[in-house]
């Protein structure tokens, strides 16, 4: 059990892999400080280059002395000891949150349902993450990619991946609720932050003419998780990470090709500064 009145969240200037942790501190009422590492743009010999030294030359190297295993995104509580602890790796994060704020599912079927839904959204991010960090030679190879990660989430014909979750929505359906096992869970927070990510790239990439980033999976197909994606937006405690810098950062870090910049371009060093403060306190 924790002692602290404030949880540490640690991560880069995006929102990646440490959205769904600081999220989740902020649903629990629980007083976030979201430590933040930048990459740095360094022009060499006419490329550009990113420099992550913010991150591996000055807190990871203290921080390795309480953590060897220490990476992005981290989270740092003080222990029922009073002793500093520091969790690393993103879903030892997520599972050590979930069990403190009781988000794991009431009983070992609700444990194993959110467990299995965890996993099951990596492989949805890893589909269009892996899409946004590749450069492609031209527009057309790169709109042909972005068609392809189209067909592997949205396909409707027991290939896509969104499907298998618009069809555990669909049968089992709670009571009064919208969440994926009967309470809400470490599950909700990891698929919300997922969907928000394609919201991002249909409009970037313009596969549906409906601009309303509300009704895109209706349009697509895929009702239930359309009602889950507005539900969870709506949540009252879900609005001071909605109302927060948070929740603007972007997507992916400087590097990537798609969603590292305004509304899904890349990030541009000339035209583009990074001004995210070094640490943002959410009470």
């Amino acid at each position: 059990m924790i002692k602290s009145n404030e949880i540490t969240v640690g991560y880069w200037s995006t929102k990646g892999l440490g959205s769904v942790c600081r999220q989740m501190v902020i649903y629990a009422d629980i007083p976030l400080k979201a430590k933040i590492y930048k990459l740095e743009a360094i022009l060499n010999n006419g490329e550009t280059i990113y420099d992550g030294s913010s991150w591996h030359e000055e807190n990871k190297t203290e921080l390795k002395k309480s953590n060897s295993l220490i990476n992005l995104p981290y989270i740092e509580l003080l222990d029922l000891n009073g002793d500093n602890f520091i969790i690393s790796q993103s879903n030892a994060c997520l599972m050590y949150l979930a069990r403190e704020f009781n988000m794991l599912g009431q009983n070992e079927i609700e444990v194993s349902q959110c467990e299995q839904l965890l996993f099951e959204t990596v492989d949805l991010r890893n589909i269009i993450t892996s899409f946004a960090y590749t450069h492609y030679e031209n527009t057309n190879k790169e709109n042909l990619a972005a068609k392809d990660v189209l067909n592997r989430a949205f396909d409707n014909n027991n290939s896509g991946k969104m499907q298998k979750f618009e069809h555990w929505i669909q049968n089992h359906k709670h009571a009064n609720t919208n969440f994926l096992v009967n309470n809400i869970s470490v599950a909700d927070f990891n698929l919300f932050d997922v969907l928000d990510f394609y919201i991002e790239f249909l409009k970037h990439y313009e596969f549906l003419n409906n601009s309303n980033g509300e009704d895109l999976f209706s349009e697509l197909g895929y009702p239930h998780i359309g009602s889950f994606y507005v539900k969870f937006k709506q949540l009252p405690q879900m609005q001071k990470y909605f109302n927060s810098i948070l929740y603007q950062l972007p997507y992916t870090n400087k590097s990537a090709n798609f969603g590292s910049g305004i509304k899904g371009n890349s990030w541009d060093p000339n035209t583009q500064k990074d001004e995210t403060p070094e640490e943002i306190i959410i009470k």
